[in-house]
């Protein structure tokens, strides 16, 4: 099937059924912190410049780069700072402290989806996940190509998105598996769960004869709709 065969404009308007699912899932969101109402200015900075930077550098900024920058704060300043929104997970600090594995929606190891925006000024990056993935164009109001794949088989998925529009997609029959077992933080307990499926029956046939987790098949539509949500004011405040 030609490119052309696939060309459509889906907007992320959601079903009745995925806005109550995001409406739960704002209960358990702490909307506030990830948007940066409730923070300091100082800690709002860092949070901001972290985002902004990580498809300029096409990784999330190291501890080092971010003290670089901030002079005016102490390293223990920026260190408490960087603790602080690993707590709210607006981050996600790896073990011993010294480097951010994920600013959702970027990760700063492989995963299976990469994020190219059309913009000369930024590189491809990793996303955490497929939801992160299609909420990249509205975070930073740009158009992207998100390049993954199923889950289950391993066939490539293709998104291409305009004027935050999804205007190509293939598989046609494509879905994505939204986890919601949240624990600690996304990048551990969810992440790694949410992903792109061919279709409906690839999905069922790879949860077959697995443990069944809580959550939500969605439609790529109502999963565009969760970018959005999650993601289209993080660096408005």
């Amino acid at each position: 099937m030609t490119k052309k065969n696939h060309i459509i404009n889906i907007k992320p308007e959601p079903t009745e059924i995925a806005r109550n699912i995001f409406q739960e899932e704002e209960e358990i969101e702490n909307f506030d912190a990830k948007f940066g109402k409730i923070l300091s200015k100082e800690e709002n900075d860092i949070r901001k410049f972290i985002l902004r930077q990580s498809p300029v550098l096409g990784q999330i900024p190291s501890l080092e780069h971010i003290k670089k920058v901030f002079t005016r704060l102490s390293n223990e300043k920026i260190d408490a700072i960087l603790n602080k929104l690993d707590q709210f997970d607006i981050i996600h600090l790896n073990d011993d402290k010294t480097s951010i594995a994920a600013a959702y929606p970027f990760s700063s190891s492989k995963t299976s989806h990469i994020v190219t925006m059309k913009n000369e000024r930024y590189k491809k990056i990793y996303s955490m996940c497929a939801v992160d993935a299609l909420g990249v164009c509205f975070m930073f109001n740009s158009d992207v190509s998100i390049d993954s794949h199923c889950h289950h088989c391993k066939d490539e998925v293709k998104i291409e998105i305009k004027d935050n529009k999804i205007n190509y997609f293939k598989p046609k029959n494509m879905v994505v598996w939204y986890d919601r077992e949240y624990s600690c933080c996304a990048a551990i307990s969810q992440c790694k769960n949410i992903n792109f499926f061919s279709s409906e029956q690839h999905f069922n046939e790879w949860q077959k004869g697995k443990p069944r987790r809580k959550g939500n098949l969605l439609q790529l539509q109502d999963a565009f709709y969760f970018g959005k949500m999650f993601f289209e004011n993080r660096l408005k405040n």
